[in-house]
């Protein structure tokens, strides 16, 4: 059994991780209508480049969301444009990655699925108590969480998720306009939802570039849940990987660590609403009506 434990572990935190792709013309876009500046977009594209030839379409899309002289004349001289041969293997590494995410959440549900088999198992011999709430999953992250309140981050003592039915891990990034946009939605959503379901827990998995930005996402958002510790993260590429390649993400886990709620259908990213849908969903089914995010 320890060796089994051993191997799930390993299955789900021991994976490679790789850093931001070039960028797409639809991104940039993306980035101005969530709220970037100019400034900071082109920080990103100096930093990231870009992947696709500007165009008419692109330029239009730009002066619709406010683009600044600056950034329209950075992107039409292509200057941050990569090679075609670049693009393919863009393209192909995020296509490594996809199916990478989608082989760590089956094996996942394979090793669960056996897991639980054997501890069944090994109940029904030893007439053991009913299953503890603790998981594998979980119980790795036990020592490596801190606690978030109103704006202030506290060590976890270790007991957070003692008896927590689901626990969704948040991915998402200080840096990303997206997520800050969603967050405060979950703030509002989680704190009306554990009013009524304490069995219910978020975890914040920063993709954040440096301690400082993850402290003040945590601050700015005044996240009332666990996280990560910074310093840790490190540690838990495989855990990262399961959130996908695109944030802001929600994977949510019973207290079996079974995957029951995503912001994937299959290699389609829906976004965290697709899978606050299916929690409001399973709460309704077992508890009635629950708040719904705004």
């Amino acid at each position: 059994m320890r060796l089994f434990s051993l191997l799930l572990v390993a299955g789900l935190i021991v994976t490679a991780t790789a850093g931001p792709s070039p960028l797409s013309n639809k991104e940039i876009a993306l980035m101005l209508r969530s709220g970037y500046s100019s400034d900071a977009v082109l920080a990103e594209v100096t930093g990231r480049r870009v992947r696709e030839a500007f165009d008419p379409a692109m330029k239009k899309s730009l002066i619709d969301f406010g683009a600044n002289a600056q950034l329209i004349s950075a992107l039409a001289s292509n200057a941050y444009l990569i090679s075609g041969s670049e693009a393919g293997r863009a393209k192909q590494r995020e296509a490594e990655l996809s199916a990478q995410r989608a082989t760590e959440i089956e094996r996942s549900q394979e090793l669960n699925t056996l897991y639980q088999a054997q501890q069944a198992e090994a109940r029904a011999k030893a007439a053991a108590a009913p299953p503890s709430t603790g998981t594998l999953i979980l119980d790795a992250l036990k020592q490596k969480l801190v606690r978030c309140h109103d704006g202030t981050v506290s060590r976890a003592v270790g007991t957070e998720l003692d008896n927590k039915k689901f626990v969704a891990l948040y991915y998402s990034a200080h840096w990303c306009a997206p997520c800050r946009k969603f967050t405060p939605q979950l703030v509002d959503y989680y704190n009306r939802i554990v009013l009524e379901h304490p069995e219910f827990e978020i975890i914040f998995v920063s993709a954040d570039r440096s301690r400082f930005g993850w402290e003040t996402y945590i601050q700015e958002a005044r996240m009332p849940w666990l996280a990560i510790d910074y310093d840790q993260l490190a540690d838990l590429p495989g855990l990262k990987a399961l959130g996908g390649d695109g944030i802001p993400s929600l994977l949510v886990l019973d207290g079996g660590s079974h995957i029951v709620a995503s912001s994937y259908d299959g290699d389609k990213y829906l976004g965290p609403q697709n899978a606050l849908a299916a929690l409001d969903k399973i709460f309704a089914a077992n508890a009635g009506p629950v708040a719904q995010i705004r």
